[in-house]
């Protein structure tokens, strides 16, 4: 049976773990290609050899030449580029007063200033194609407040503001939505986890799931099952939409 994705090629960023690399197993399960892009080329690579088809690529999504020729690259190697799911960052928290500018900066940089950069970047092919869908990542920080979270947050919440924004500049032929999902079990919250916990793991993910409806973390399957129904064409008269999928913590 044909899968829903056959013929279609995914580029995603921060691609060599957590929830991006969640997606493109799912995305490839379902006949796709991926341009697996990351920081770290080894992790892209390696992420992309479990997956027929896919390339890795090493970029920072910071950087507007990086970007450029990353975006330029895989589509140049895979002849297309069909869905993007933009999902490189970093975890940085702390009391507004440490923060520097520079630190700032760099948040913004690189979950705003990446996203912006790749669906810059992205959009004249998708056009050119005839149509196209990108999930962009947020985070439940957008929507509520989080203790020492501030810049996070306000990046988390300036990607969703693009991102609606987006969604009128390219339709009616490219889709755009938002994921900003909960507390979900990846290589960035583990440790995070493991400190609030006192350096116990399993307290740590209780504190966690004892915030939310459902009274457990999510993992990173949660997360790509609605990203890659965006991505399909059950979702062709969606657009301009966030998913929320974090157990009902923001509803609390």
């Amino acid at each position: 049976m044909a899968g829903r994705f056959d013929g279609k090629v995914l580029l995603t960023t921060g691609g060599g773990s957590g929830l991006a690399a969640a997606v493109a197993r799912r995305f490839a399960r379902d006949g796709g290609r991926v341009a697996v892009l990351d920081l770290r080329g080894e992790a892209a690579d390696a992420v992309a050899a479990e997956l027929p088809g896919s390339i890795g690529l090493a970029v920072d999504v910071a950087s507007e030449d990086g970007v450029r020729d990353a975006v330029a690259s895989a589509h140049r190697q895979l002849g297309r580029i069909d869905c993007v799911f933009n999902a490189a960052g970093h975890a940085d928290f702390g009391p507004i007063e440490e923060w520097t500018l520079e630190r700032w900066n760099r948040m913004m940089g690189v979950h705003v200033g990446g996203t912006f950069l790749v669906c810059k970047n992205v959009l004249p092919i998708m056009r050119a194609q005839g149509g196209g869908s990108i999930v962009n990542v947020a985070s439940i920080a957008a929507i509520v407040a989080q203790p020492k979270n501030a810049p996070y947050g306000a990046a988390k919440a300036a990607i969703a503001g693009f991102s609606r924004q987006l969604a009128m500049e390219a339709a009616p032929l490219v889709r755009v939505n938002v994921v900003a999902p909960g507390r979900i079990r990846t290589g960035m919250t583990v440790p995070l986890w493991k400190q609030r916990g006192g350096g116990d793991m399993d307290t740590g993910v209780a504190q966690a799931a004892a915030l939310n409806m459902l009274k457990r973390v999510g993992e990173a399957d949660d997360i790509a099952g609605p990203v890659c129904f965006l991505f399909s064409d059950d979702a062709a008269f969606i657009t301009g939409t966030t998913i929320v999928p974090d157990g009902g913590e923001t509803i609390l």
